[in-house]
């Protein structure tokens, strides 16, 4: 123990183990009660600590445990760590992990956490290493969780781990697996997956064996467990990773958009952004790319096409009209065509020869005939 300075009106500063505290000329520890009053704390301690609910923490021999306002040793010295009271419960930490004692020192929560907050209104946060979620306990050690209305809904049972409803399921984990439970708390689907989430639009993603898929909320494998990463349905696309690629399947597990790129985000009014060849580009539901014109229109692209030279273009719609684009997303023509057309020849800049309805025509990059 360190005295940091001299002692002013009867008390200094004393440091051990980067915390702070006071003693009094006679070197023992001087702390507050809960009415700001001081008191000596006599004993050989190595740290002391301020009266909550009349019980203070106080380190002795490495060991923390409690004593009341007349220095007697109230609760055993057999923690690691030791916190003050709150509404009759205090934060304890043995064999490396946290739980919660009574004012009495009974173990009233078990020591199970890897990390724990003192209560408040009857709740605590809680949370182990192995999830990046933290958690709601109360006074009984369950979980507590919100349904869908927000209201808390107090999970009874000896869970690992507890979410909140959706769809009125909620995914617990037990036993190193994972499950869902109905807002009575009854086991509704298997303990069984590695991972598990929340249902939405009636479909749960769930993890087994390494790989991702699909479950209703019957519990059936709707999609089977073969993708590497997935992503939640949204306007009935999810976007799923296989092979390294990222593509879209719908609800019924169909390739709506094969795995072709580096990486996909969800769809939003129909569009969304991907990762194609180190660039991101737009894409509708079909897979096609979307360039915008200079008013922000929005341009489909169709497909590749050729002129007889090898001249690679990219035909083009939007608003049922046809155009066409080069390599680079420029526009060569504008959409003005009523139907599908192959490039015979690109003339000069401004003017091409193509075939439409088994016709050739001259057009020019405004889309007029010439």
């Amino acid at each position: 123990m360190i005295r940091l300075g001299g002692f002013s009106g009867g008390l200094a500063t004393v440091k051990k183990d980067g915390k702070y505290g006071y003693i009094n000329t006679k070197g023992n520890f001087v702390v507050n009660d809960e009415n700001g009053n001081r008191i000596e704390i006599s004993g050989k301690f190595d740290e002391a600590y301020s009266f909550t609910e009349d019980l203070a923490v106080v380190k002795k021999d490495g060991k923390y445990g409690y004593i009341n306002t007349k220095g007697e040793q109230v609760i055993e010295f057999k923690f690691d760590n030791a916190y003050s009271f709150t509404e009759d419960l205090a934060v304890v930490k043995k064999d490396g992990k946290y739980g919660y004692i009574n004012t009495k020192g009974e173990q009233v929560i078990e020591c199970k956490f890897d990390y724990a907050y003192s209560f408040k209104e009857g709740l605590a946060t809680v949370k182990n290493n192995y999830s990046y979620s933290y958690f709601t306990i109360n006074t009984k050690g369950n979980f507590v969780v919100n349904d869908e209305n927000g209201n808390r809904i107090e999970i009874s049972g000896k869970f690992d781990e507890a979410y909140s409803f959706t769809e009125d399921l909620a995914v617990v984990k037990k036993d190193g697996k994972y499950g869902y439970i109905n807002t009575k708390g009854e086991q509704v689907i298997e303990f069984k997956f590695d991972e598990a989430y929340s249902f939405t639009e009636d479909l749960a993603i769930v993890k087994k064996d390494g790989k991702y898929g699909y479950i209703n909320t019957k519990g059936e494998q709707i999609i089977e467990c073969e993708f590497d990463e997935v992503g939640y349905f949204i306007e009935g696309l999810a976007a799923v990773k296989k092979d390294g690629k990222w593509g879209y399947i719908n609800i019924k597990g169909e390739w709506v958009i094969e795995c072709k790129f580096g990486y996909a985000h969800d769809f939003k009014k129909g569009l969304t952004e991907v990762m194609k060849d180190g660039q991101w580009v737009v894409i509708n539901t079909k897979g096609n790319f979307i360039v915008f014109d200079e008013d922000n229109n929005q341009i489909e692209v169709i497909k590749e096409v050729s002129d007889k030279s090898g001249n690679v273009f990219l035909l083009s719609k939007s608003d049922d009209k046809f155009g066409l684009l080069d390599a680079n997303y420029n526009v060569l023509i504008k959409n003005k065509l009523y139907g599908e057309f192959e490039v015979v020849q690109r003339m000069n800049e401004n003017t091409f020869l193509i075939k439409m309805a088994e016709k050739e025509f001259f057009i020019d990059s405004n889309g007029d005939f010439k």
